[in-house]
């Protein structure tokens, strides 16, 4: 899943292990070591930037592929479907749904419904921040020749390997919209 901040991400992963895959699977983002650590350092909420600052700067000190590395350590023994919900490199697709074949599912939005939920979910945000490579650096996908599949929104790319597996939501609408693009995505990937 790749995309923007506030695009919906992890509403969208939390459907995915709560109800399509009856809590059964496990969701665990490449930031959340990011998250964890940055908490027992500051004294309240950790600004996004700072958030981004922090994981680039251990992948400079550590190498580009630390967070890929960290949460696979983490969940090899996991006998569960795994939900990453921030796959927003194109280095973490290619590990993930290239070579570990995991299921691409792109979360499209709006930048102004990004920007509205941003500021409901954080209080605000840096506009600056939303320029940054990361928060970019996945939106080629949206440019991609796709089919539309079904009624709803959903979208599947057309293109040659590796992207031809790639499934793309428009959450651009209510929940209940976005429910019925994933249920669909799951009746057929599944």
């Amino acid at each position: 899943m790749a995309t923007s901040g506030g695009a919906g991400k992890d509403t969208v992963a939390d459907y995915i292990v709560n109800t399509l895959m009856h809590k059964e699977g496990c969701k665990r983002a490449l930031a959340d070591p990011i998250h964890e650590l940055s908490e027992k350092f500051a004294n309240g909420k950790v600004e996004r930037h700072h958030l981004q600052d922090f994981g680039e700067s251990v992948r400079k000190i550590f190498g580009h592929e630390t967070w890929i590395h960290l949460l696979d350590k983490e969940t090899k023994e996991l006998e569960v479907p795994l939900v990453i919900p921030d796959i927003r490199k194109l280095l973490e697709y290619s590990h993930f749904c290239v070579e570990s074949e995991f299921l691409p599912l792109y979360v499209k939005v709006n930048p102004e419904i990004a920007r509205e939920r941003l500021t409901v979910r954080d209080g605000g945000f840096q506009e600056k921040d939303l320029h940054r490579n990361i928060e970019h650096q996945m939106k080629f996908i949206e440019s991609l020749e796709t089919e539309k599949i079904g009624k709803n929104g959903l979208r599947k790319v057309v293109s040659p390997f590796p992207f031809n597996n790639v499934y793309i939501v428009d959450n651009d609408g209510d929940y209940e919209n976005t429910k019925k693009q994933l249920d669909l995505w799951f009746e057929r990937v599944m």
